[in-house]
C-alpha cells in the first residue's frame, strides 16, 4: 500500500472571493429594501401567488415572461410585488446585507443593479469552495516552480500526479459571509480604475474555509511538504511579471502562503508565466488581452485584524480596492499511514 499524508489546509480570503455556480438572478429574482438584497425562493414565492387565485397567478407570469431590452426600465421583482400591494417577504431563500460599494455613489441608486453572479452552495444553501478550486490552484502553483512545463498528465486515464493529491470540498461556510462585490479595471497606463456593470456573490475578506487534503505516494507527499514555498516563490515570479506595473498601494500585503482563487483574479494567476502568451488570450471570443492586461480589483469595506499582535489592515489605499480574488493560506499535517 502507498504511504499517504493527509492535511488541513486553511485559507483565508483577503479580498472578495466568487466562486460561480454557474447560476445568474436577474432584477425579477431578487428584491433590494432596507440595506439588503433578498433571493426568495421563486418556487415557495410563486406556490403563495398560485393561492391568490388565477389572476394573481396570470399577472406573475406575464411579469415573469416580460424582457428588459425595449426602452422601458428593466422589470423588477420588488416593484411587482408592490405594484400588487404583497408585503410579505416570507419566501424563504437569504439575504445579503449591502456594504455601500455595490455601485459608484454618483452614478447609480442604490439597490439598482443588473445581474448578479450567484456563489456556489451546498444541497442546504450554505456556499462552499470546491476541492476542484483549490485544486486549480494548486496546480498553478505547481506547474510554476516544480514541473515549469505545461504538459503534465491530467485526467483520470493518465498517470497524473495531480489524481496523487486528493483535495477535499471545503467546511460549509456561513451564509453571512457573503458580500456583492462589482468588477473594476485598473489599467497601468491611465493610472486609474474603471468599474465594469459585473457583480458577482463572493465571500467578504478574511472569511475562513477549511479544506483536508490527502497526498498519496512519496512524489504527491514531496509535492505537499513543499506547497506553502512553492506559493511564495510563484507569488514572487507573478509579482516581476505582473503586479509590479502597478502602484504599491493597490497590491495587498500577505501573510501565509499566497494563492489566487475563483473568478476575476486574471490571466496570470491561472498560467505557467514562463510560457504565457499573453497576445493569444482572448476574452470571450474577442479582442485578444492588450500588453500585459489590466488589474482585477474590486471594492469592499476596509477590513482590520491583528497579526502576532500588531493592528493592522487588509488594504493600504484609500479607494476601498482590494485585489479580486487574493487569498492566503495555512497548511498543517493531520497524520500518515
Amino acid at each position: 500500500m502507498e504511504k499517504r499524508k493527509r492535511y488541513e489546509l486553511t485559507l483565508r480570503t483577503m479580498a472578495p472571493l466568487h466562486i460561480g455556480s454557474g447560476t445568474t438572478y436577474t432584477q425579477k429574482e431578487y428584491i433590494y429594501e432596507n440595506g439588503y438584497y433578498y433571493f426568495p425562493d421563486m418556487g415557495i414565492l410563486y406556490k403563495k401567488l398560485q393561492k391568490q387565485g388565477e389572476k394573481k397567478d396570470r399577472i406573475f407570469e406575464d411579469f415573469l415572461m416580460k424582457n428588459g431590452h425595449t426602452n422601458s426600465r428593466r422589470p423588477r421583482l420588488v416593484q411587482f410585488l408592490n405594484d400588487q400591494q404583497i408585503r410579505e417577504r416570507n419566501f424563504s431563500g437569504y439575504q445579503i446585507e449591502e456594504t455601500g460599494f455595490e455601485l459608484e455613489k454618483k452614478k447609480s441608486a442604490r439597490g439598482n443593479l443588473n445581474d448578479i453572479s450567484a456563489f456556489v452552495k451546498d444541497a442546504y444553501g450554505y456556499p462552499y469552495i470546491p476541492g476542484s478550486s483549490l485544486k486549480g490552484a494548486i496546480r498553478t502553483i505547481l506547474v510554476n516552480e516544480y514541473f515549469r512545463r505545461d504538459d503534465i498528465p491530467w485526467g483520470p486515464k493518465q498517470q497524473d500526479i495531480f489524481h496523487q493529491i486528493r483535495v477535499s470540498d471545503s467546511e460549509p461556510i456561513n451564509i453571512n459571509q457573503l458580500i456583492l462585490a462589482q468588477k473594476w479595471d485598473f489599467s497601468p497606463k491611465k493610472l486609474t480604475a474603471r468599474s465594469l456593470p459585473i457583480h458577482r456573490e463572493s465571500l467578504k475578506p478574511m472569511s475562513v474555509a477549511t479544506f483536508i487534503i490527502t497526498a498519496v505516494g512519496e512524489q504527491a507527499i514531496e509535492l505537499m511538504d513543499q506547497l506553502p514555498q512553492f506559493a511564495k516563490e510563484y507569488y514572487k515570479k507573478y509579482t516581476n511579471q505582473f503586479l509590479s506595473d502597478f502602484p504599491s498601494r493597490y497590491i495587498q500585503k500577505y501573510f501565509w502562503s499566497p494563492v489566487y482563487l475563483g473568478a476575476g483574479s486574471g490571466f496570470w494567476t491561472k498560467t505557467n508565466i514562463d510560457k504565457a502568451d499573453n497576445s493569444r488570450h482572448k476574452r470571450g471570443g474577442k479582442m485578444a488581452m492588450k500588453g500585459k492586461g489590466v488589474l482585477k480589483l474590486t471594492k469592499a469595506p476596509i477590513t482590520k485584524f491583528r497579526l502576532n499582535g500588531k493592528p493592522r489592515q487588509l488594504i493600504e489605499n484609500s479607494e476601498n480596492l482590494y485585489e479580486m480574488g487574493k487569498c492566503v493560506f495555512n497548511l498543517k499535517e493531520r497524520g500518515e499511514n
